[in-house]
């Protein structure tokens, strides 16, 4: 009689429940609640009106049911969307908001509201994966000279994993990028959202103005008041516009946190890195964490790192800095592109065939008002058939069927070596004719690419073969004097050889020998280790908790910024 009065109650439950799902399923014909895990069947075709093959594929593997009815795994995908600001992107990029409000009902939501919740949170959660592995916005799509690896991720492989591993919080670890950069990146965010509002007014200094040292200017509260606010300078109760010897102090700490020459003199670049708010400096940020995002994930054990802002090269092998050099990169109008690429051979004593751009834009006009820029620049030019055109003959007419060559030497444009590595935009890392450019703070000087300061040196870093091409070895094959040092001792030889036999035979004609002059000879030298080599583009990070920024030489922060908001 017992068991009778269980069984009544759990069949009239059933019937009922069952008499619910027909109402619901008359209702709406697309759902269906499935009583074994709280999961509302979607029709299929409702998922593929999305057009989204990763949608699809997602919800095919869970035999077309809603997927999101763990609490625990919504709060800690919802916990990441929220902080999504601390990677420099915004939470309402994945819906934060309306997940929010449906999450905090999920449990009285109807199979409508399940499904429409279900849906939302997983292309929110697989645009989020893809962003943060590889960047919001795909570099090709912006720019002609970004030229990196396109990164892949399977978002629905990842999803899954961590569905059934409840390994979410992991998840989102791995996929953020694992460089200390990105990560300093990130810490600098922090640190500037700890600074108050600026509304310190702009410092205005006309060309003419020039500020001296234990001088009055009426600029100098101003730049008083930002020199405190980004704490290079101590608080004062009082300030004056004497440029004192504390300013100038503080003055050189900031010049040196933002690449520039930390002299103590206020010109037009410290007057302009003052000039920036901390707005602008978190949107700086926020562009450097995209970029970041893009790079590579692993830069390898061996690898040439170029900073272009920052105007720098550091070699780095099994996470040591071996090397550290200046560079000069393309000025604005010739910039130097963004690369991946690996290191193939060195170049010593490389001639240089002048490129099309800078035959056009700087050889012709120069060689149509005087032909004599030819002989000036060194350049021979050669028909299709390699015969030398004497440049008196020279027409404009002419000009593309030729091409301009430079002899090597230590004064043509390349320098004494090169260093390449393939690329679509045919350009290399080399040495210069222009030395003294190394001593400027501003080095956006080249037509494309990258000198270096110490070619030599990297030269012999590179080769890694110290038997047969030894710093020393390396300079002397780079180094006309020495081939005239050589040749001299080869004649003196031979005129103690000659003398002999004249001594013995004073009878006998010894014909004049002609030596041909001493020149240099390209030679190339394969590289066996694999050294990759990254141009890439950051103008800000953090230093020993101290911010550093650098001139955005190619304007490029604030519009990737705007871009990313956009």
């Amino acid at each position: 009689m017992k068991q009778l009065y269980f069984i009544i109650p759990l069949i009239i439950f059933i019937c009922c429940k069952k008499s619910t799902l027909e109402r619901t399923s008359i209702d709406n014909p697309f759902l269906n609640v499935s009583f074994l895990n709280n999961s509302v069947n979607i029709d299929s075709t409702l998922i593929t009106n999305f057009n989204n093959p990763n949608l699809t594929a997602f919800y095919k593997n869970y035999s077309y049911e809603t997927v999101w009815t763990n609490e625990d795994n919504r709060s800690i995908v919802l916990n990441e969307f929220k902080n999504t600001t601390n990677e420099g992107l915004l939470p309402n990029d994945y819906n934060y908001d309306k997940l929010s409000s449906l999450n905090s009902n999920y449990n009285n939501l109807d199979n409508i509201k399940l499904v429409e919740f279900d849906l939302l949170f997983t292309q929110s959660i697989q645009k989020y994966l893809s962003h943060i592995y590889k960047g919001k916005i795909a570099p090709k799509a912006i720019y002609n000279d970004w030229d990196l690896k396109d990164k892949t991720i399977d978002v629905n492989a990842l999803l899954f994993e961590a569905i059934e591993n409840k390994s979410f919080v992991s998840k989102f670890e791995e996929l953020k990028p694992k460089h200390a950069i990105y990560k300093n990146l990130k810490e600098a965010l922090q640190l500037l959202n700890t600074f108050p509002k600026d509304s310190i007014p702009f410092i205005v200094l006309k060309t003419k103005d020039k500020i001296v040292f234990n001088k009055s200017h009426k600029v100098m509260k101003n730049i008083k008041r930002r020199l405190m606010y980004w704490h290079d300078m101590q608080q004062a109760d009082t300030l004056t516009t004497i440029y004192d010897k504390e300013t100038k102090d503080a003055i050189k700490k900031f010049q040196s946190r933002h690449g520039l020459n930390p002299d103590g003199v206020i010109g037009k670049g410290t007057i302009s890195a003052l000039n920036f708010t901390k707005d602008q400096r978190i949107e700086q940020v926020v562009a450097n964490l995209e970029r970041w995002r893009w790079f590579a994930d692993d830069f390898g054990k061996n690898y040439l790192l170029i900073n272009i802002p920052d105007y720098t090269l550091i070699a780095i092998k099994d996470n040591d800095t071996m090397q550290k050099q200046r560079v000069v990169v393309g000025k604005d109008t010739r910039q130097t592109p963004i690369i991946e690429s690996k290191v193939s051979n060195i170049n010593l004593n490389p001639n240089w065939t002048v490129p099309p751009t800078i035959l056009k834009e700087d050889i012709y006009p120069d060689a149509i008002k005087d032909k004599g820029v030819f002989k000036k620049k060194g350049l021979t030019i050669l028909d299709n058939k390699n015969n030398e055109i004497d440049p008196s003959d020279w027409k404009i007419e002419d000009a593309k069927k030729y091409k301009y060559v430079q002899n090597p030497g230590r004064n043509s444009a390349l320098g004494l070596m090169k260093i390449n590595f393939p690329n679509k935009y045919s350009v290399y890392l080399h040495d210069t004719n222009h030395r003294d450019f190394f001593s400027f703070t501003y080095r956006s000087l080249s037509s494309g690419c990258v000198r270096l300061e110490k070619p030599l040196e990297m030269a012999a870093y590179l080769i890694n073969n110290p038997e047969k091409w030894d710093l020393k070895t390396i300079q002397d094959t780079t180094d006309i004097n020495y081939y005239n040092k050589l040749q001299k001792q080869k004649e003196k030889r031979v005129a103690i050889k000659n003398a002999k036999l004249l001594a013995k035979n004073p009878l006998l004609v010894i014909p004049e020998k002609v030596y041909p002059k001493p020149e240099l000879k390209t030679i190339v030298v394969k590289i066996s280790d694999d050294i990759l080599i990254y141009q890439l583009y950051w103008t800000a990070w953090l230093e020993k908790n101290s911010l550093q920024f650098r001139e955005d030489i190619y304007c490029l922060d604030s519009d990737l910024y705007n871009k990313l908001r956009n």
